[in-house]
């Protein structure tokens, strides 16, 4: 083996391979009394082209650092040996087959800069890179990779949302240990999602990349989305022994290498001190799934509004509601409502762990066979309901109520004051035949399945249509929370609670219905208008409710500008005469708990061809409303036309 590069004393301060104008920098952790070498091989792995000791009296603690110039270096492979036996680099910035390979980090970000948009402005939408493309429809060329994101933007955009997070998008150990029980042998399946003990931070996912270059690829991506208005956020596993040194430095280099927007942190070792004391990730989204109010800035301060909560209180607060649980509605307007003023929050109705939105309206128990381990994995807290009937059918009563559901739940989310967060597939009626735990599935029950889009297009128009009225609205996402009273004196508070009545609130145990008027004068739309009044009716019951509209100004009327059910001609004051021939009422489903004895009926004799623009309004006397069945609908006071 001849010598083939030069070899100086390196810095122990930047661990990896560091490229520097005088070559690169290698820098490892050898644990006392222990041998090292630095080993340089040809891009496979296959073939060793050099191999440098580190002498333990040039280490400085229990850091080895060479400096090693020469011709050609940039495209070698390279690991080390510690007492003989090959590790690799935890901090190498790209993984390729069996070697760590050396990385420059010059890049021309061409004048791209992050969005910047405010956390009260954010829309998430959390996808897996390889689950969200790979599918089948998908309508992109480099299937489940960061370049087939970039071919997804345009989607994106007409969606609506404004960031996106990634599942674990490093390098991570694929294998898995299955239980003794298990009927799949170890190697048959691999880690999918990435939540894994063994983790290399640095290096984006190889498998993720069309090309040969992953870095450069996935600093495509970020920025074509932030050309795009688009945050890119990356989810970090940490498990318990992970180095706090290590992930904080990683951290750091995602930010300043990749220009990251915002970190996803999960797993019992999360730092969770010395990441939000980083004044270098001082303006950056931090999230976590508890955050330590002990240590939060004190009420009112903006200071840390890049600290945001992960909680599951909102979706099983929403799902329980959803279906038609009693007891709920303080709670539920509580969720709706939450909106803390030192730090974040983000709801969702569904994400990795549980049913997806579909799922959670198809089953009522989870169906993981595929997993291998007797069903026993996944959460057993999955708040669903089957609407009448488990898993598929051909029943199109069932399949019109688990659409509208679905419609539902996105309305739960998008409309309450916190940060929303839609789960890649959702927003179309994405399914995963009712498995709640796809963690190993890298296959069509993980991915997303695409060819459904067509069929359940409504669903994704009731999604796109609820996030631009998000939009257009401040007053449904403020940068403070509101105080429900009227400190402004503008005749109505910033926001009130209503039921069957206008200005009460719905105390009944039985109740499953209560609406929340937002008065837009409190905030102001992008133009520098006041935004408007906006009602938001919520009938989580099996049979029609009446909610009392708040009296209006004199040449102002309610309108109904969205809706979850199709027939939007059942909003009205007072029912329609029936027609002369009625149809056969065919019966609803009615969710397990009902109240014995209730007979529900889908109100089939009425004209559909009425409208809500037809029926006879008068202004400023209009003082309720009746919503179908399971419902929500979107009221806006307008002029009257007729003034």
């Amino acid at each position: 083996m001849s010598q083939k590069y030069t070899v100086l004393t390196g810095n122990p301060l930047n661990m990896g391979a560091m490229v520097t104008r005088d070559g690169v920098n290698f820098a490892v952790r050898v644990p006392e009394g222990r041998e090292a070498s630095l080993v340089l091989t040809d891009p496979s792995g296959n073939t060793v082209l050099q191999e440098i000791p580190l002498p333990a009296e040039e280490r400085v603690g229990e850091v080895s650092a060479v400096l090693v110039s020469g011709r050609g270096l940039m495209n070698c492979g390279y690991y080390f040996v510690i007492n003989g036996k090959k590790v690799n680099d935890p901090y190498a910035r790209r993984v390729s087959g069996p070697v760590s390979r050396i990385v420059s980090d010059r890049y021309d970000w061409e004048g791209v800069v992050s969005p910047d948009t405010p956390v009260n402005n954010l829309i998430i939408y959390k996808l897996h890179v390889r689950g969200f493309t790979k599918g089948a429809r998908s309508g992109v060329k480099a299937k489940g990779t960061f370049r087939g994101i970039v071919e997804k933007i345009p989607y994106l955009q007409e969606l609506g949302v404004n960031a996106i997070e990634l599942m674990p998008a490093y390098e991570w150990d694929e294998t898995l240990d299955m239980p003794p029980f298990a009927r799949i042998t170890a190697g048959e399946l691999r880690n999918y999602w990435g939540y894994a003990e063994e983790n290399r931070y640095y290096a984006p996912k190889e498998k993720f990349s069309h090309s040969a270059d992953s870095v450069r690829e996935m600093k495509d991506m970020v920025k074509a989305l932030h050309r795009a208005g688009i945050s890119c956020i990356m989810e970090f596993y940490i498990p318990a022994e992970a180095d706090t040194y290590a992930i904080l430095q990683a951290v750091r280099y995602w930010k300043m290498a990749y220009h990251i927007d915002g970190f996803h942190f999960t797993g019992e070792g999360v730092p969770y001190t010395p990441i939000t004391h980083d004044p270098l990730l001082a303006r950056t989204l931090l999230f976590f799934e508890h955050l330590d109010e002990r240590t939060l800035p004190e009420a009112d301060s903006c200071a840390s509004r890049h600290l945001l909560e992960y909680s599951n209180d909102f979706q099983y607060t929403g799902r329980c509601f959803l279906k038609g649980d009693a007891g709920l509605i303080s709670r539920f307007v509580s969720a709706v409502r939450k909106n803390p003023a030192s730090y974040g929050t983000v709801n969702y109705m569904a994400n990795v762990n549980g049913f997806t939105l579909m799922d959670a309206v198809s089953y009522n128990d989870k169906h993981n066979e595929e997993n291998g381990e007797n069903n026993s994995d996944g959460t057993d807290m999955n708040f669903s309901w089957n609407c009448g009937e488990e898993g598929p059918t051909r029943r199109k009563l069932i399949l019109d109520l688990r659409r509208k559901q679905v419609k539902n739940a996105l309305a739960y989310v998008l409309l309450a004051e916190s940060l929303p967060l839609i789960y890649a597939g959702d927003e179309f009626g994405n399914g995963q035949e009712g498995n709640n735990n796809p963690y190993a599935s890298d296959n069509a029950i993980g991915w997303v399945d695409w060819t459904v889009f067509r069929k359940n297009e409504d669903i994704f128009r009731c999604a796109r249509d609820l996030i631009a009225f998000r939009k257009a609205h401040p007053i449904l996402h403020p940068a403070r929370a509101l105080r429900g009273t009227d400190y402004r004196s503008f005749g109505f508070p910033d926001v009130s609670i209503h039921c069957d009545r206008a200005w009460y609130f719905p105390y009944e145990e039985k109740a499953r219905s209560v609406a929340l008027m937002y008065c837009g004068n409190y905030e102001r739309k992008a133009d520098g208008s006041y935004d408007d009044l906006i009602y938001v009716a919520y009938n989580a019951y099996w049979e029609k409710q009446v909610f009392g509209l708040p009296i209006l100004p004199r040449g102002k009327r309610w309108q109904v500008v969205l809706s979850s059910d199709d027939d939007i001609w059942r909003i009205f004051d007072q029912e329609p005469e029936p027609i002369e021939k009625e149809e056969a009422a065919e019966a609803l489903p009615v969710p397990s708990g009902a109240f014995a004895g209730t007979v529900v009926t889908r109100p089939s004799a009425l004209n559909p061809k009425m409208s809500a623009a037809t029926l006879p309004v008068e202004p400023n006397r209009r003082k309720s409303c009746m919503l179908p069945p399971r419902c929500v609908a979107v009221l806006v006071a307008m002029p009257d036309a007729e003034k």
